[in-house]
């Protein structure tokens, strides 16, 4: 920590003006952890108060109030003494007599404190190597020089920004050490480098904002972050005049990225078009397309990048790129963005969808080709100017092909809902009916290959011709297959973290058991394992309590409970009578009257007390 103390001292007149002399003592000290001093200095100072106002008819009371109220290092208690200095002042002898002067003009006369020395020029402290140089040229850029040089050393705001550049370089290197970096979290580190964002010192700002960098990369710190507003100061920075300064922050922007809340307040104080405007800049494009990607992950902000000048950039990165694949950021960017309508009209100007399948056909490039399917996939004029590359599409349907390059060109074809089009003549022109019945087969392809064929046949499938083609084809049998290896599937999906995939996979499991008792059964008794799955733990380890007295003795011992299943225990049921008889299994009609409702089975039947 740092304590600065400033003590006033004497005060007296100044010998040849009509002016205060404040003697004053300022003392550093920089205190340690526990607050024991741990170094210190002393330097005395004086403060000139010029009253070049002070005349014969001045009100010395008046005068003297106002200096002590103005000046703070003059103590109240002192107004008596001010006063009395004043009234010397006003009433000492403003010239010398001839003799005196005839004697003094034959000596020279001494400077006052300074003279020369004030310019109109303000004096910025990150310009001090300029000011050095100033003092090796000639004597007018000496004087200009050291003038600036005084400047900077009047303010000792300056002096402080220094003692802080120290002390925040030394504890950037001591934060290389994960257990003092801890330390220095729970001492408000972060807190205090967000309120330094303030300053308007470039070197001391590279620092704070390089130990924000380092730090952000855990989450109790980035959280301090989102407390202090840190993207609302950073904001300011961008862009900058200083290269350094500006890199280091789009790196800060691009690890607070990471975070849904930050990248929308990135959004809410304008960063957009802010980023997008440095993609021109060779220094800084490949963070600031970091940084703008990480925003387009989120379906709220894609369509205001087409009210910026970014879809023409990125357009233009991606005509200008080698022969060889192209930049991972930048195709994964364009992938987000034309996952919009408004972008993907944009894309599309000119000749924008002709020169990327030329290219991508060309390059065999998957990502590329993915994002041509994002473009298809949308309804309107845009979807209607693939009908040219529908040939170009149906030829790359080939089991020679890369298999993630066939996925898209088949994704591609799959979105392609034109009335207009003649799928029959695409299917018996490049035989792809083999193909698409070929990949149907149990293991012949992976499942999202399998998801597209599928997608596919729903997609030609509108037009009767084709569907009386695919029906001739025998290509019905293999979907029904998959239709009964879905259930098992969906059972497993249930349980799904995400809340979507398990609304989904409850509805469809709801449709399958209207239609197949068998799994009607099946997809009961796993719900009910499902929401009483707590209920069903409980009773295990009852079980398993009681059987641990067997485990020693000459009895036979039953099978344990995790060997056989929990609901073909009848034992553990209740009928009307009382206790169901034991039949070796339970069936779940058992449960058909009973609700599941909140994990709890209700329903009609009552359990007899006990």
């Amino acid at each position: 920590y740092f304590c600065r103390k400033v003590k006033g001292g004497n005060i007296d007149v100044h010998p040849s003006e009509k002016a205060l002399i404040v003697q004053y003592e300022v003392e550093a000290t920089i205190l340690g952890e526990m607050g024991d001093p741990m170094l210190g200095e002393r330097k005395e100072c004086q403060k000139i108060i010029r009253l070049k106002s002070l005349n014969a008819n001045t009100d010395i009371t008046s005068l003297a109030r106002k200096v002590v109220e103005e000046c703070k290092l003059i103590h109240p208690s002192k107004l008596n003494e001010v006063e009395q200095l004043l009234y010397y002042l006003q009433n000492r002898r403003d010239s010398l007599s001839g003799k005196e002067k005839k004697e003094k003009s034959s000596k020279p006369k001494d400077p006052p404190p300074f003279e020369g020395m004030e310019i109109d020029e303000v004096a910025n402290i990150n310009d001090m190597d300029e000011y050095i140089e100033l003092l090796y040229e000639d004597i007018p850029d000496k004087v200009r020089g050291s003038a600036l040089i005084l400047q900077l050393a009047r303010n000792p705001d300056n002096l402080e920004e220094l003692l802080l550049n120290v002390a925040l370089y030394l504890l950037l290197n001591l934060a290389e050490d994960t257990r003092t970096e801890l330390k220095m979290r729970n001492k408000n580190i972060v807190h205090m480098l967000v309120k330094a964002l303030d300053r308007d010192n470039f070197e001391l700002l590279i620092l704070v904002v390089s130990f924000l960098k380092k730090l952000s990369i855990f989450m109790e710190n980035k959280n301090d972050m989102v407390e202090m507003d840190i993207v609302e100061k950073l904001v300011k920075m961008i862009p900058c005049e200083h290269e350094d300064l500006l890199n280091i922050t789009l790196r800060l922007l691009l690890n607070l990225s990471f975070d849904t809340g930050l990248r929308n307040k990135m959004v809410q104080v304008g960063l957009l078009p802010k980023l997008t405007a440095l993609l021109g800049n060779e220094n800084y494009k490949q963070i600031a397309m970091c940084v703008l990607y990480h925003i387009s992950m989120d379906d709220r902000f894609k369509s205001m990048f087409a009210y910026t000048d970014c879809i023409p950039q990125l357009m233009k990165m991606l005509f200008e790129c080698s022969d060889e694949r192209i930049d991972l950021e930048l195709i994964s960017f364009c992938i987000n963005l034309a996952a919009n309508k408004r972008n993907v009209q944009l894309i599309c100007e000119g000749n924008g969808l002709k020169m990327l399948m030329k290219r991508a056909l060309k390059l065999k490039d998957p990502l590329l080709m993915k994002m041509i399917r994002n473009i298809s996939q949308h309804d309107g004029p845009t979807k209607n100017l693939f009908i040219d590359y529908v040939g170009d599409l149906a030829a790359q349907i080939s089991s020679d092909e890369e298999e993630e390059f066939v996925i898209e060109c088949l994704g591609t074809l799959a979105n392609l809902t034109i009335p207009d089009l003649d799928w029959e003549l695409v299917l018996k022109e490049y035989k792809l009916v083999p193909f698409l019945k070929d990949k149907l087969k149990p293991g012949a392809a992976e499942d999202d290959l399998v998801l597209e064929v599928v997608i596919m046949i729903g997609t030609v499938s509108m037009d009767d011709s084709c569907a009386a083609l695919l029906a001739k084809s025998g290509i019905i049998p293999a979907l029904i297959e998959l239709l009964n290896e879905a259930p098992a599937y969906l059972i497993d999906l249930m349980h799904d973290k995400n809340n979507e995939i398990r609304k989904v996979c409850d509805n469809t499991l709801d449709i399958i058991a209207e239609y197949d008792e068998e799994w009607a059964k099946k997809i009961q008794s796993e719900k009910f394992r499902w929401h009483n799955s707590q209920w069903l733990e409980m009773v295990e380890s009852r079980q398993m309590d009681e059987s641990e007295q067997y485990l020693y003795g000459d009895d036979r011992i039953e099978p344990y409970i995790h060997e056989g299943d929990i609901l073909e225990r009848p034992d553990l049921f209740y009928n009307a009578d009382g206790l169901i008889a034991s039949e070796g299994a339970i069936s779940p009609d058992f449960f058909n009257e009973f609700h599941l409702q909140n994990g709890d089975v209700v329903g009609q039947h009552s359990f007899p007390g006990r």
